[in-house]
C-alpha cells in the first residue's frame, strides 16, 4: 500500500479572501485618493485665488488705461463679502475705444452700501479664469482615477497569480499522474481556499487510484495464482484404475471458489502385483506453494509405491524427503489406502489426516469410521514420524465400500448457518456408496447452497457385486 498523503487545511475561501483583500485595498486607496484630492484642490484653490487676483488687477489696469466704460443695461448679481462689503458681479460688454469688449465686472461698495446710487469701485477680470480652474481640477481627478485603476489592476494581477500558480502546479502533477507516475505528490503547497479543497480532493483521488491499482494487481496476481493452481490440479489426474473382481476406484475434487486450499486426490495401479493405492491429501498452505507441496508429495509417493514398497515404508521415505526439502511450517496430511483387488486385503495409513475413513461393512450392514494414528508428512524426518505410523489391516468383501475425504468437509458452513458435521458426512458417504461421487456432489451442493467452502477431495473404493 502507498504511504498516506498529508492533508492540507483549506482555510478561508478564495471569494472571502479576495473580497476582504480588495475591500482593504479599496479602503486604503479611497482614503489616499480623498487626501490627494483634498490636498490638490486646496493647493489649486490657493493658486487659482492668486492667479484670479493677478488677472483681475491686470485686466482692471488695462481696461482703465483704455478708459473702458460699462453699459448701464448689464445685469449684475449682488454678493456680500466676509467684510460685509457688497460686491455686484456681472458679465457683459464694456466699451473700449468705441468697441465692445466682453469681460467680468465687479462693483465693490463699502459697508452696507450697494444700492444703485452708491459709490462703487469697478474691477475687471478675464472670462477664462473659471475655465482654467476647471481644467486643473479635472486633470487632478483624472490622475487620481488612473492611479486607482493601476493599483486595482496590480492587485488583481497578484491575486490571479496567487490562484493560478497552484492551479498550474496541480495541472502539471495531474498530467504526470495520468502518465503513470503515481508516486507524484500534488504540489500547490501555497494553495488557499477552494484551490486547497481541490488539491486535497485530487490527492484523495490519487490515493484511491493507487489503492485501486494495487487491489487490481493483487486480484490479478491472485487470479493468476488460482489459475496456475487449478491448472496443476487438473493436469495431475489420478491413474485410470482397471475394474478387477468388481472393485471400482473413483475420485474427485469439489473445487472452491477462488484460490481454494489445494486439497488433492490420487490413485495408482501396480500392474506387477495387482495392488491399487488411493489417497486424499491436504497441503498446509494454499496457492502455488501448496501446489508445489502437492506435486512433491505425489511424486515421492508414486516413486516409492511403484518400486514395490509397502505403504507405510513409502510414506516414511516421502516424509524424509519432504522434511529435507520443505521450509519449516510446510507439511502435508494424507489418508491413504492400499488394497489387493484380487483378495480384498487392504491397509489404511494416516499421516496427520484429521478426517477418518468411512467403511461400509456389507455383512454387518454398518457404517464404521477408521482413524489410524500418524503425524503429517514433513514435520519430522526420522524416528518420531516412523514410530507414529499406525497401519490398519482390513479385509474388504463383496458389497463393502471405503470412503475417504478432506478434513475441511465436516466444518463446512451449510445454508442454514450450521456446520455440516460428522452425521451429515456419513450421510454423504452413504449417498456416494449407493449412487456414486457425482450424485454425492449434487447433494453436497444442495446442503451448502451459496456458502463458501474449501477444496474438498473424495476417494471411493466400492465393490459392485
Amino acid at each position: 500500500m502507498s504511504e498516506p498523503r498529508t492533508r492540507r487545511t483549506p482555510g478561508m475561501g478564495i471569494a472571502s479572501r479576495f473580497t476582504l483583500g480588495l475591500g482593504l485595498v479599496a479602503s486604503v486607496m479611497a482614503i489616499g485618493a480623498a487626501f490627494l484630492l483634498l490636498s490638490g484642490i486646496d493647493e489649486i484653490g490657493e493658486n487659482l485665488a492668486t492667479d484670479a487676483q493677478v488677472e483681475m488687477a491686470s485686466e482692471t489696469a488695462r481696461l482703465n488705461s483704455q478708459q473702458a466704460s460699462r453699459r448701464d443695461t448689464m445685469t449684475m448679481v449682488p454678493h456680500r463679502s466676509q467684510s460685509n462689503a457688497v460686491v455686484q458681479v456681472g458679465k457683459g460688454d464694456v466699451m473700449v475705444n468705441g468697441a465692445p469688449h466682453e469681460t467680468m465686472i465687479f462693483l465693490a461698495s463699502p459697508g452696507n452700501a450697494g444700492g444703485p446710487n452708491s459709490i462703487s469701485q469697478e474691477f475687471y477680470a478675464p472670462l477664462n479664469s473659471t475655465a482654467a480652474a476647471s481644467t486643473k481640477i479635472f486633470s487632478l481627478v483624472v490622475l487620481v482615477f488612473i492611479a486607482f485603476v493601476l493599483i486595482v489592476l496590480m492587485m488583481a494581477s497578484l491575486a490571479a497569480r496567487r490562484i493560478t500558480t497552484p492551479l498550474n502546479e496541480m495541472v502539471e502533477d495531474v498530467l504526470a499522474i495520468s502518465r503513470g507516475r503515481l508516486d507524484t505528490r500534488i504540489g500547490a503547497e501555497d494553495a488557499v481556499g477552494e484551490v486547497a479543497h481541490l488539491a486535497t480532493a485530487v490527492e484523495r483521488m490519487v490515493d484511491d487510484l493507487i489503492e485501486s491499482e494495487e487491489q487490481a494487481q493483487d486480484l490479478a496476481d491472485s487470479l493468476s495464482e488460482t489459475a496456475n493452481l487449478r491448472d496443476i490440479q487438473r493436469r495431475l489426474q489420478p491413474m485410470d484404475i482397471p475394474k478387477v473382481n468388481n472393485w471400482k476406484v473413483s475420485s474427485c475434487v469439489f473445487e472452491a471458489e477462488g484460490p481454494g486450499t489445494g486439497d488433492f486426490v490420487d490413485a495408482m495401479y501396480e500392474e506387477e502385483n495387482g495392488f491399487t493405492t488411493a489417497w486424499v491429501g491436504v497441503p498446509s498452505i494454499s496457492g502455488l506453494a501448496g501446489a508445489l507441496i502437492m506435486t512433491m508429495t505425489r511424486s515421492y509417493l508414486r516413486v516409492r509405491l511403484l518400486s514395490g514398497m509397502a505403504l507405510a515404508e513409502s510414506l516414511d521415505l516421502a516424509n524424509y524427503a519432504l522434511h529435507r526439502d520443505l521450509a519449516k511450517g510446510m507439511y502435508c496430511t494424507i489418508m491413504a489406502t492400499r488394497f489387493n483387488q484380487q483378495t480384498g486385503e487392504a491397509e489404511i495409513v494416516s499421516a496427520g489426516h484429521q478426517s477418518p475413513a468411512v467403511r461400509f461393512d456389507a455383512a454387518a450392514g454398518q457404517m464404521r469410521t477408521l482413524q489410524p494414528n500418524g503425524i503429517a508428512l514433513g514435520f519430522d524426518g526420522g524416528p518420531i514420524f516412523r514410530n507414529s505410523i499406525e497401519v490398519l489391516q482390513l479385509q474388504l468383501k463383496d458389497g463393502d465400500a471405503l470412503f475417504m475425504y478432506s478434513p475441511g468437509l465436516a466444518s463446512c458452513p451449510t445454508k442454514d448457518g450450521s456446520a455440516l458435521g460428522e452425521k451429515k458426512v456419513n450421510g454423504l458417504a452413504k449417498v456416494a456408496m449407493d449412487k456414486g461421487l457425482d450424485e454425492m456432489q449434487k447433494v453436497l451442493l444442495q446442503i451448502l447452497g451459496d456458502e463458501p467452502h474449501p477444496d474438498l477431495g473424495f476417494v471411493l473404493i466400492k465393490s459392485t457385486a
